[in-house]
């Protein structure tokens, strides 16, 4: 049995809908944080259970003759201004704490790249130092420690998956954001040759699959003892001018002509979130300080890791990733000229 948090989150659908489509016969539970109906419809043969992780008695029956979790559910975005501790951190300790007493032997945590902070990082791997400078950075770094605590005294085998900029059907965020910002800003920053790590969802939720049922004894013989950290990325990195490039490819739109320095435009921008007050971690602008960081200085991040777990896993090129997503951004392309 494998017991799945977020099942109803964009990560989340694509991971259940891989082992319905590809691996059926392999039991799923999927916790839902609300309302489970649209789940229920369409993916009726999945066993669903609505709960909260920080609520550790409701949540104890749902682990019951599990082997595997996969731990999805996460606050990204504080629209409530709570804040990320209970869900990301507190959450995932009462997670932690029942699945060892319910003998799970497996626990798959999606975290981030966030982790490292927001400098420049070219191609490195996981042994490069954390430092989280964000309230959700650390959060996720906290709920690392949690589960690296558990992996290393031996309570399950652990995986901890770092991505970047995930893309596909179902993103609301990433590649909508990246239109827009080709639209309103008709410019590149620093040339756009800064890199950047990318993976499709659909390549996210067989890399997923196939960590979630590789045998236990390849996995404690593979899995590293002190780090089981992983990035998941495509090992392709692209810069952003080919990034943007490609859409406007695919969009039939003329990428920009000229460029901006990142030492020029990044101290306006960050002075202009001063005085306005704008928090560039939850701002819904297409254009904050942090994303701008993510776009003008290199983010790549090396998967050759994970291809030592996984060294039959094929990886979809961006442009081909797009290709498939075309008619799911079309909507988002439309959207952004308004």
């Amino acid at each position: 049995m494998i017991f799945i948090t977020g099942a109803n989150g964009f990560i989340g659908r694509h991971v259940v809908q891989h082992f319905v489509k590809r691996q059926p016969d392999i039991p799923l539970r999927a916790l839902l944080s609300r309302s489970h109906e649209d789940f229920a419809t369409r993916f009726p043969h999945v066993e669903t259970f609505c709960g909260d992780l920080r609520e550790p008695v409701p949540i104890k029956p749902a682990l019951e003759g599990v082997e595997t979790v996969i731990h999805l559910a996460s606050k990204n975005i504080d629209k409530d201004g709570s804040g990320f501790q209970q869900v990301n951190v507190e959450g995932t300790k009462q997670l932690c704490h029942n699945a060892v007493q319910a003998g799970v032997r497996r626990f798959i945590y999606v975290s981030s790249v966030g982790v490292y902070g927001h400098g420049s990082h070219r191609d490195v791997d996981e042994r490069t130092p954390v430092s989280p400078d964000t309230t959700f950075s650390r959060s996720k770094a906290e709920a690392e420690k949690i589960i690296l605590a558990h992996h290393q005294k031996g309570d399950f085998q652990a995986i901890i998956l770092r991505h970047r900029f995930l893309y596909g059907k179902q993103d609301e965020h990433v590649m909508p954001r990246f239109m827009k910002a080709a639209r309103n800003y008709p410019f590149w920053v620093s040339g756009g040759r800064a890199k950047m790590s990318l993976l499709l969802v659909d390549d996210f939720a067989e890399v997923i699959a196939r960590l979630a049922t590789l045998p236990l004894s390849v996995l404690q013989d593979k899995n590293d003892r002190e780090n089981p950290t992983y990035h998941a990325t495509d090992g392709m990195p692209i810069a952003y001018r080919q990034l943007i490039s490609t859409i406007g490819e695919l969009f039939n739109y003329q990428p920009p002509r000229f460029s901006i320095p990142f030492w020029l435009l990044y101290p306006l921008l960050r002075f202009y979130e001063l005085i306005r007050g704008i928090d560039p971690e939850v701002t819904s602008s297409s254009l904050s300080s942090i994303r701008l960081k993510l776009v003008a200085q290199d983010n790549s991040f090396s998967n050759r890791k994970l291809y030592s777990l996984l060294p039959e896993m094929k990886f979809t090129p961006f442009k081909q990733g797009m290709e498939k997503s075309l008619d799911y951004y079309s909507k988002f392309w439309q959207e952004s000229k308004l």
